[in-house]
Protein backbone atom coordinates (compact mmCIF):
# COMPACT_ATOMS: atom_id res chain seq x y z
CA UNK A 1 0.00 0.00 0.00
CA UNK A 2 1.25 3.66 -0.73
CA UNK A 3 -0.59 6.90 -0.19
CA UNK A 4 1.18 10.10 -0.79
CA UNK A 5 -0.35 12.25 1.48
CA UNK A 6 -0.18 16.57 2.23
CA UNK A 7 1.16 18.53 5.48
CA UNK A 8 -1.34 19.90 8.09
CA UNK A 9 -0.82 21.35 11.39
CA UNK A 10 1.81 21.90 13.32
CA UNK A 11 2.89 17.92 13.69
CA UNK A 12 5.14 16.34 10.85
CA UNK A 13 2.86 14.36 9.30
CA UNK A 14 3.90 11.45 6.41
CA UNK A 15 4.21 12.55 3.12
CA UNK A 16 4.24 8.73 1.87
CA UNK A 17 2.10 5.81 3.65
CA UNK A 18 3.91 2.83 2.63
CA UNK A 19 5.07 -0.70 4.83
CA UNK A 20 7.85 -0.75 2.51
CA UNK A 21 11.25 0.62 3.10
CA UNK A 22 12.34 -0.06 -0.30
CA UNK A 23 9.56 2.64 -1.18
CA UNK A 24 10.22 4.91 1.74
CA UNK A 25 14.34 5.10 0.89
CA UNK A 26 13.17 5.49 -2.63
CA UNK A 27 11.26 8.39 -1.66
CA UNK A 28 13.49 10.01 0.62
CA UNK A 29 16.43 9.99 -1.96
CA UNK A 30 13.93 11.57 -4.35
CA UNK A 31 12.93 14.03 -2.44
CA UNK A 32 16.10 15.21 -0.74
CA UNK A 33 16.26 13.53 2.16
CA UNK A 34 18.25 10.90 3.28
CA UNK A 35 17.40 7.57 1.76
CA UNK A 36 20.78 6.09 2.77
CA UNK A 37 20.08 5.74 6.40
CA UNK A 38 21.41 2.32 8.54
CA UNK A 39 18.80 1.11 10.64
CA UNK A 40 19.26 -1.34 13.49
CA UNK A 41 18.72 -5.03 13.05
CA UNK A 42 15.98 -5.19 15.37
CA UNK A 43 14.22 -2.24 13.97
CA UNK A 44 14.42 -3.55 10.09
CA UNK A 45 11.75 -6.15 12.44
CA UNK A 46 9.58 -3.79 12.95
CA UNK A 47 6.71 -2.52 10.18
CA UNK A 48 7.60 0.32 8.81
CA UNK A 49 4.26 3.09 8.01
CA UNK A 50 5.74 6.21 6.06
CA UNK A 51 8.34 9.02 6.11
CA UNK A 52 8.45 12.17 5.36
CA UNK A 53 11.03 14.88 5.03
CA UNK A 54 11.54 17.74 7.45
CA UNK A 55 13.68 20.90 8.33
CA UNK A 56 15.10 21.64 11.51
CA UNK A 57 17.19 24.68 12.57
CA UNK A 58 17.73 25.04 8.60
CA UNK A 59 18.58 21.56 8.35
CA UNK A 60 17.14 18.95 6.48
CA UNK A 61 15.66 15.90 8.50
CA UNK A 62 14.45 12.56 7.31
CA UNK A 63 11.54 10.99 9.18
CA UNK A 64 11.20 7.21 9.05
CA UNK A 65 8.06 5.94 10.96
CA UNK A 66 7.19 2.70 12.16
CA UNK A 67 4.25 0.62 14.34
CA UNK A 68 6.23 -1.17 17.08
CA UNK A 69 4.04 -4.23 17.37
CA UNK A 70 2.38 -2.86 20.61
CA UNK A 71 -0.50 -1.17 18.16
CA UNK A 72 -2.99 -3.49 16.79
CA UNK A 73 -3.38 -1.04 13.54
CA UNK A 74 -0.69 -2.16 11.51
CA UNK A 75 -0.51 1.38 9.61
CA UNK A 76 -0.19 3.30 12.87
CA UNK A 77 2.83 5.14 13.87
CA UNK A 78 4.36 4.98 17.59
CA UNK A 79 8.01 4.97 16.52
CA UNK A 80 9.59 8.31 14.94
CA UNK A 81 12.76 7.83 14.18
CA UNK A 82 14.59 11.31 12.82
CA UNK A 83 17.65 11.38 10.40
CA UNK A 84 20.06 13.64 10.14
CA UNK A 85 23.85 14.72 9.28
CA UNK A 86 26.21 14.14 11.74
CA UNK A 87 27.68 17.50 10.91
CA UNK A 88 24.48 19.16 11.21
CA UNK A 89 24.20 18.08 14.95
CA UNK A 90 26.46 20.38 17.33
CA UNK A 91 26.36 18.45 20.11
CA UNK A 92 25.97 14.80 18.27
CA UNK A 93 26.10 11.82 19.99
CA UNK A 94 29.68 9.60 19.69
CA UNK A 95 29.67 6.57 17.76
CA UNK A 96 29.12 3.64 19.76
CA UNK A 97 26.33 2.89 22.34
CA UNK A 98 23.07 4.09 22.26
CA UNK A 99 21.93 7.27 24.58
CA UNK A 100 18.39 6.96 25.97
CA UNK A 101 16.56 10.42 27.46
CA UNK A 102 13.16 11.40 28.14
CA UNK A 103 11.98 14.30 26.08
CA UNK A 104 8.65 15.20 27.35
CA UNK A 105 6.20 12.21 27.63
CA UNK A 106 8.87 10.62 25.04
CA UNK A 107 11.11 8.40 24.99
CA UNK A 108 14.44 8.77 22.95
CA UNK A 109 17.39 7.22 21.61
CA UNK A 110 20.13 8.59 19.87
CA UNK A 111 23.31 7.37 18.23
CA UNK A 112 25.61 8.24 15.55
CA UNK A 113 26.26 6.20 12.94
CA UNK A 114 28.84 6.79 10.11
CA UNK A 115 28.37 10.58 8.89
CA UNK A 116 24.02 10.19 10.49
CA UNK A 117 22.96 10.94 13.39
CA UNK A 118 19.59 9.33 14.70
CA UNK A 119 16.79 9.72 17.25
CA UNK A 120 14.26 7.18 17.57
CA UNK A 121 11.33 8.37 19.67
CA UNK A 122 8.55 6.59 21.10
CA UNK A 123 7.32 4.97 24.40
CA UNK A 124 10.45 3.83 26.78
CA UNK A 125 9.58 0.10 26.52
CA UNK A 126 9.16 -0.28 22.73
CA UNK A 127 12.63 1.11 22.62
CA UNK A 128 14.39 -0.72 24.67
CA UNK A 129 13.23 -3.65 22.53
CA UNK A 130 14.54 -2.38 19.48
CA UNK A 131 18.44 -1.86 21.26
Amino acid sequence: MVRTVAREGLYPRMELETNDLAQIRQYLAQHQGHGDYVLPIALQKATSTGCATLEWQGKRVSMVCFNSGKNPAPNQSDLFLFIINRADVPKAPPPGAPSFAQANRLATVSWTYGDKTYVLAGDEASLRKFF
